[in-house]
């Protein structure tokens, strides 16, 4: 973990800009084509949900942006971003999760089955210290429809620099498997560009 030397940094005055609204979040919906993952999965056993959060986590450890968050009036880069899940209940109700990164997918499908057990196993939110950690992604899915468009609940009042990742209902086109994926981050330590580049490495990495 290092602080970002503001003065040197090319985006100083666009995080200073941004840094100032009330609303400093902006969105990009996108789609990533899951044919070659989703096979690649199911002929090794795996879970697919498994798979592609772990290719999504590389693909954010891969690009320094989304490793950037707001702490008081610096910027302070991680050496390792990692998971913060919703994770759903056979009840209708979900609760926060947190799994830490590991370049490893055995080792971090693992650690994602302990922690969907220990929410099986709990109630409310398990809002945890872990639930609030900077270093991480918070990432949800919607399995049971496709979007185009999607908004999050945010209070204002509290600083929030931490990119939000939801994920899609898988639907064939042209044979193929399509995810909708959904980016949302803060202006002031991304831009489209960054979206862009994250995307490109995602889709790289589903495809290997």
């Amino acid at each position: 973990m290092k602080t970002l030397d503001l003065n040197s940094w090319n985006r100083k005055e666009h995080f200073n800009f941004f840094s100032q609204f009330d609303e400093p979040f902006f969105g990009i919906v996108s789609e990533i084509d899951c044919t070659i993952a989703y096979r690649t999965s199911k002929e090794k056993g795996h879970s697919f949900f498994a798979y592609y959060l772990h290719k999504s986590l590389l693909a954010v450890n891969g690009i320094e942006e989304f490793k950037y968050r707001i702490d008081e009036d610096k910027v302070i880069v991680y050496d390792k971003i990692h998971a913060s899940p919703t994770i759903g209940r056979d009840d209708g109700t979900f609760a926060f999760s947190f799994i830490e990164f590991n370049d490893d997918f055995l080792t971090f499908e693992d650690s994602l089955k302990k922690e969907i057990e220990n929410v099986q196993d709990s109630v409310g939110l398990r809002l945890t210290e872990n639930a609030s950690r900077k270093d991480a992604i918070h990432y949800s899915s919607i399995p049971w429809n496709t979007f185009t468009g999607l908004t999050h609940a945010r209070n204002f009042k509290f600083v929030d620099s931490v990119p939000k990742i939801t994920f899609g209902k898988i639907f064939l086109r042209e044979e193929k498997k399509i995810m909708p994926v959904s980016i949302n981050a803060h202006h002031g330590l991304v831009d489209g560009l960054h979206v862009g580049k994250h995307l490109t490495l995602f889709q790289k990495l589903m495809d290997e």
